[in-house]
């Protein structure tokens, strides 16, 4: 099932299909949806077969979403293996940039890979499931588990990678938060892109995209296997009753840093719930 909104009232392709054909599959990139720095694919790589690529002046994290591979950085090497993404924890490798590395198949492999312009040198490193915390967000019909794989303390440059779990019926980036301004220490410019994955997987979301001035105002259904990204704006997302939804999301700005805020119309249900920020930042 593709996004349903694939291009919004702007003209703006938002929403994007992952294939499923063998080695990178390219979803998104920088001049694609308002992006700068981000890029997501995803990389099937069948048993027995391998992908080498080359960071040139770019970042990565390669997180396994199914299947069994070798991931090997230069003269490191690790093996990732995970049943899907909703039977198993993460596993990912961080790839610094400037730094080449080969995806070999132990068995058939589906990984997300997020990457983006670095002016930084960092070590490679794999991140394991037990490094990865669990988040309780939200209250109510709002409720959500988020796992940060690479969050702000992460030696990265500018990437910043987690998973949301969402069960079936609820919100979640509720109440609406956006990152689309330099307003620090209240929010920082950030743009992001979601890959998601569902079960059952005919399952479907609404993600609605919009702005306090009413340049954005669009609904995207988002099924299995489709992507989401945009640069600006609130982008809560709402469940359909009986089916989980997970979406990997990857967000990317000018530094390394989570600060987000709510809209102001809606403000009211955290503090009347309760609930946090939705972006929990470190202390």
């Amino acid at each position: 099932m593709g996004g349903y909104s694939v291009v919004g009232r702007c003209g703006v392709q938002r929403t994007f299909h992952y294939e499923r054909q063998p080695g990178y599959n390219k979803l998104v990139g920088p001049g694609d949806a308002g992006l700068e720095y981000l890029e997501l694919g995803l990389l099937r790589v069948p048993r027995d077969e391998e992908f080498t690529f080359s960071q040139e002046g770019r970042e990565a994290v390669l997180v396994m979403l199914s299947g069994a591979c070798r991931v090997q950085v230069d003269a490191q090497q690790w093996n990732l293996e995970r049943v899907s993404v909703f039977a198993g924890p993460a596993m990912a490798v961080y790839v610094p940039r400037h730094r080449r590395y080969t995806v070999s198949g132990v068995k058939p492999a589906d990984l997300a890979v997020f990457s983006a312009r670095s002016d930084q040198d960092f070590l490679p490193r794999l991140i394991e499931a037990g490094q990865i915390r669990m988040e309780a967000e939200g209250a109510g019909s709002f409720r959500r588990r988020v796992y940060p794989i690479v969050d702000e303390a992460f030696p990265a440059s500018r990437l910043l990678v987690g998973e949301t779990f969402v069960e079936p019926g609820q919100w979640a980036s509720y109440p609406p938060h956006k990152h689309d301004e330099d307003r620090y220490p209240d929010e920082v410019r950030l743009e992001e892109a979601a890959f998601f994955q569902i079960d059952p997987p005919q399952g479907f979301a609404l993600q609605y995209l919009y702005s306090a001035d009413g340049a954005l105002n669009q609904v995207y259904v988002m099924g299995n296997d489709d992507a989401f990204a945009a640069a600006r704006g609130y982008h809560p997302l709402a469940t359909a009753p009986g089916y989980q939804v997970y979406y990997l999301w990857g967000m990317a700005g000018d530094g390394h840093l989570i600060r987000s805020s709510i809209d102001p119309a809606h403000a009211w249900v955290a503090a009347e719930t309760g609930a946090p920020q939705p972006i929990a930042v470190p202390e």
